[in-house]
């Protein structure tokens, strides 16, 4: 009912269910690749471990029953895997890698397939905020401070308001990718101890092989994602601020701006109205944006070597929190095309 009000479906499919096993699938015919290379593995063995994992469809629904026997999707996904391999090669398949390697790194993957996303629509909202100035920079209006009438302003001030941070969000952006595009390889306690002196090897060739930096394992170390789901809450903040703005300026009594001169939201029992909603949902998706972010820095609270209770707060957390901003972004664009200012359309 609200897919596209209060959800970004564009996104979730870079970053959904279905993708993170796709990026599952990716990881295990990766790392069957580089073991065959570093002759862990035969290398005919790992040639079929790859081609068998990109050609297989595996679906959500598939795992739902021995997600909730083995409390993670890994050991389902792998049944099916070696179901469709020969049986001389089933035994070649995740050999040395543990559960939160394979989901931590499609994690990564989904997150890099983001971020270019979310950078283009930044730029595009950047376009349009430099088009509203173009046309109405010089609007004089009201400065209110504390919520009263302080001393007079342009209407280019308030979107340099909007349009500073995002700049610096995406400088942000650029200067966090090297620490949360990495690769995840520990095995079972975090050591590549099952690899023994190839371990290090092991790592930096998978994460050539997906493309991802190479990082030593970070099974509890929940920093780099707490970094980036932090940036997601900034973004959202930018913007739930623009949207706090247009609700102000917009109201009966100010009437500075209007939300969509086209006509916006409609009332059941007041036709008159022209309701800013999308202006609404900026205020509500960056207000829990923020409760989200205080989730993911819930999840660096993490025990020992491997923590399921903190681990498992991530796996709903990291989708929503970047549909939340691709939806944020999708409705500034939207606002700032369609407002109107002082009565005039941009």
């Amino acid at each position: 009912m609200f897919s596209t009000y209060l959800a970004d479906p564009d996104i979730l499919r870079h970053c959904g269910p279905e993708a993170i096993i796709r990026n599952m699938l990716a990881f295990e015919g990766a790392l069957a690749t580089v073991q065959g290379q570093l002759g862990i593995i035969p290398s005919a063995a790992a040639s079929t471990i790859a081609d068998t994992v990109t050609r297989l469809t595996i679906t959500p629904e598939s795992l739902t029953a021995g997600t909730l026997q083995n409390g993670v999707p890994t050991l389902p996904l792998l049944a099916q895997v070696r179901e469709a391999l020969p049986e001389s090669v089933r035994g070649e398949l995740h050999v040395g890698a543990t559960s939160q390697d394979v989901l931590d790194t499609a994690q990564v993957l989904a997150i890099r397939s983001v971020m270019p996303v979310l950078a283009d629509r930044i730029n595009e909202v950047l376009a349009s905020l430099n088009q509203l100035t173009l046309h109405y920079g010089n609007v004089p209006m009201m400065g209110r401070t504390r919520t009263q009438q302080a001393q007079p302003i342009t209407f280019g001030q308030k979107v340099l308001s909007w349009r500073n941070p995002l700049v610096r969000h995406l400088e942000r952006l650029d200067q966090l990718k090297p620490r949360v595009l990495v690769v995840q390889l520990g095995g079972a306690v975090g050591n590549l101890a099952a690899f023994g002196e190839k371990g290090e090897a092991v790592a930096r060739a998978l994460a050539a092989e997906l493309n991802l930096n190479y990082a030593t394992p970070w099974h509890t170390e929940r920093d780099g994602l707490a970094e980036f789901t932090n940036w997601l809450a900034l973004l959202t903040g930018t913007l739930g601020k623009l949207g706090q703005d247009i609700l102000l300026m917009g109201q009966t009594e100010v009437g500075e701006v209007v939300e969509n001169v086209n006509g916006g939201g409609k009332s059941s029992a007041m036709p008159h109205k022209n309701n800013p909603v999308l202006s609404e949902a900026l205020v509500m998706l960056a207000r829990q944006n923020a409760q989200f972010a205080a989730i993911q820095l819930q999840s660096m609270v993490h025990g020992n070597e491997r923590d399921a209770t903190a681990w498992m707060l991530e796996w709903d957390n990291l989708p929503r929190m970047m549909s939340n901003a691709g939806t944020s972004l999708r409705h500034a664009l939207s606002i700032t095309q369609t407002m109107g200012v002082k009565g005039f359309r941009t």
